[in-house]
């Protein structure tokens, strides 16, 4: 059978089960390329699919490939994108991760007694911060009271993935450029990038925009971010935030796969991709290595390279969203789904659907 023909047979498979389970997913949109080319182009299902508290079922606007959905963690890769663009105006990229090795404290007053939180430690998940912020109840003192989380561990000691520490990365960001997180970004890696579908707090028309979680207190999440600590801080986050296309995914993922080149213009610089791409030596979880920013390896990722003669690298969310590339080499491909919709769960489901899914776009 033609793979693409799989491939789409997959994606309606986890949107349509017929062995009575609910669907993994309401809204998917797939995209795969090699060498810059579409290899597939794919989009399912409806923007919302559920059933109100009035026993009414509720359905939104057929999926397109332009549909916004929340990439929920993979905003850390943009934020580390940015991170290292104007670390690189700075002149810290010049030492490659020695110039990372700079603590925050240069910019931020509240780590003066921790000098061995670093860039590099909050880019790679080895900060000692929490994952979560356990008081991220919304108000206006919620930044106020943000402000207040430090490390739990000793610095450099252990891998542990922290929401926490990319929210303190973009506070940081803030103070080195004087620019807010979201302008920020926008001048350093979405203009460049002509991504003009991607940025935090999207105005566009619901009917446009995959809907997330019915949450308690906030009712059915539809066009805010569906991240509860990135909601309370107001929308614009280190950790998550984000709203894209795929076609804008997959753009920044082709820019890296190329070695931060897009049409011709360098717009991230040489050893900023580098060490996105590449393992930082230390602490890692086990089933994948953490380069700055990103995962190298994870098993997900590597079913992008069948003949295992090079390393993909990428990065997913929560929402139900990934993208993987092979740096230096020829395939890309980029998963968004609002599988929290209407509600979480199924986590297990949903990351064997993923493997098989980036099996069969790593075989096209």
């Amino acid at each position: 059978m033609n793979r693409n023909r799989l491939l789409r047979d997959h994606l309606l498979g986890a949107l349509h089960p017929g062995d009575g389970t609910a669907p993994l997913f309401s809204a998917v949109v797939v995209l795969v390329s090699d060498a810059g080319e579409s290899l597939s182009a794919e989009a399912h299902g409806l923007t919302a699919d559920y059933v109100d508290e009035n026993d009414i079922r509720r359905q939104g606007s057929p999926v397109t490939t332009d549909t916004l959905f929340d990439l929920a963690s993979i905003t850390k890769a943009f934020v580390t994108a940015t991170a290292l663009a104007e670390c690189a105006g700075h002149g810290l990229l010049d030492t490659g991760l020695d110039g990372l090795r700079v603590p925050v404290s240069e910019w931020l007053p509240e780590f003066r007694l921790l000098p061995g939180v670093t860039l590099l430690g909050l880019l790679s998940h080895r900060s000692g911060l929490p994952a979560e912020w356990a008081d991220n109840g919304p108000g206006p003192d919620a930044w106020e009271r943000f402000r207040t989380v430090v490390p739990t561990s000793p610095a450099g000691q252990a891998h542990s993935y922290s929401c926490v520490g990319f929210i303190w990365l973009g506070l940081c960001l803030e103070a080195m450029s004087g620019r807010s997180l979201d302008r920020l970004m926008a001048a350093r890696v979405l203009e460049p990038l002509g991504l003009r579908r991607t940025g935090y707090r999207p105005e566009d028309p619901l009917t446009g925009i995959a809907a997330t979680e019915i949450q308690p207190g906030r009712g059915l999440v539809h066009g805010e971010v569906h991240d509860e600590t990135a909601w309370a801080l107001g929308g614009v986050s280190g950790n998550a935030g984000l709203f894209s296309t795929a076609g804008d995914l997959l753009t920044f993922a082709e820019m890296l796969r190329n070695g931060g080149v897009h049409r011709g213009v360098q717009v991230l610089p040489q050893a900023g991709v580098r060490l996105m791409t590449t393992a930082v030596p230390g602490p890692a979880p086990g089933n994948y290595e953490q380069a700055v920013g990103l995962r190298v390896g994870e098993p997900w990722l590597r079913a992008l390279v069948p003949d295992g003669g090079r390393t993909a690298v990428g990065h997913g969310g929560y929402t139900g969203t990934a993208f993987g590339f092979v740096p230096g080499g020829r395939r890309a491909a980029v998963l968004l789904s609002n599988r929290v919709h209407p509600h979480r769960g199924g986590d297990e489901r949903f990351a064997a659907f993923r493997q098989e899914l980036m099996e069969l776009a790593g075989s096209l």
